[in-house]
C-alpha cells in the first residue's frame, strides 16, 4: 500500500510516508499529522513504542517537535507516555470505540447540520470535489485515497460549521474511528469498503445541497453501519 500513497493526499493532508521537506514550517504539527496517520493506517500497531529519536531521523526534524506531537497524540488518547518507559501506540478496545461512537453519532449530527447552513460557496465546491475522489476510491477501495478523502472532508465540515470549539472535539474521534475500520480489516466483507464510501458519500451530499433534514438522514444512516460493524467485530471476536 504504501507505493500507493504518493501523490494521493488531498490537499492539507499529510502522507503517513512523508519525506522532511512536506512537513512544512510548523514542524510539531506536521510531525502530528504524519505520526497520526501513520497510527490510523496501523503503520505504528497498538503497543508499538515511539521513540523520540527514531521520529527524529525518520523526518529529518530535531525531536523538540516530535515531542510536542506526542504529547498531542497523548491527548487525543491514541498513544500512552509511560514515565521511564517511553510512548506507545494505545490498544483498540472495541467497548471504548462503542462509547466513542455514541458520543461522536451527536456531534457529527451537530457539525453536519450546522455546516449544511453555514457553509460558503467555496466550501461547498470543495465538498462536491471530494465526494468525487471518494467516489474514485470506490474503484480501489482499500487504497489510501479513502483515507485522505475522508480525513479531509470531515476537517472541511468542522471548518464549514463554524464553531470553534467543535474541531478539536471531533477530529481525535475521527481518528480513533478511521484506525478502528482500518485495524479490524480481516472484518470486512468483499463491499465493506464500498458500503463506507457511500454512506460518507450520503452526508456529504446532504451538507453539500444544505438540506438539513437530509443530513439528519444521512448521519443516521451512516453511524447504523459504523455501530454495525463495531457490533459484528465484537461478535466475532467472541466467537468460540
Amino acid at each position: 500500500m504504501t507505493a500507493s500513497l504518493k501523490g494521493r493526499a488531498p490537499a492539507n493532508t499529510v502522507a503517513p510516508d512523508a519525506s522532511p521537506e512536506a512537513l512544512g514550517d510548523d514542524f510539531a504539527d506536521q510531525a502530528y499529522h504524519v505520526i497520526e496517520a501513520r497510527i490510523v493506517q496501523v503503520k505504528y500497531p497498538p503497543r508499538h513504542m515511539l521513540s523520540e529519536q527514531q521520529l527524529s531521523h525518520e523526518l529529518g526534524i530535531s525531536r523538540t517537535p516530535i515531542r510536542e506531537a506526542l504529547r498531542r497524540l497523548a491527548e487525543d488518547k491514541l498513544i500512552q507516555i509511560l514515565p521511564r518507559k517511553g510512548a506507545f501506540v494505545a490498544d483498540v478496545e472495541i467497548k471504548q470505540y462503542l462509547h466513542l461512537l455514541d458520543l461522536r453519532h451527536q456531534l457529527e449530527l451537530f457539525a453536519a447540520t450546522r455546516a449544511a447552513k453555514r457553509q460558503s460557496d467555496q466550501q461547498r465546491q470543495r465538498m462536491e470535489a471530494l465526494a468525487e475522489e471518494l467516489r474514485a476510491g470506490i474503484g480501489a477501495p482499500d487504497q489510501a485515497v479513502f483515507v485522505y478523502s475522508d480525513k479531509a472532508y470531515k476537517d472541511l465540515m468542522i471548518e464549514a460549521c463554524q464553531n470553534p470549539f467543535i474541531g478539536s472535539i471531533l477530529a481525535p474521534m475521527h481518528a480513533h474511528s478511521r484506525r478502528f475500520w482500518y485495524y479490524n480489516r480481516d472484518h470486512w466483507s468483499a463491499d465493506e469498503a464500498e458500503q463506507a464510501i457511500e454512506r460518507h458519500l450520503g452526508v456529504m451530499g446532504a451538507v453539500a445541497k444544505g438540506d438539513e433534514q437530509a443530513v439528519a438522514r444521512a448521519v443516521q444512516v451512516l453511524f447504523e453501519y459504523l455501530e454495525g460493524f463495531a457490533h459484528r467485530v465484537l461478535r466475532n471476536e467472541y466467537l468460540i
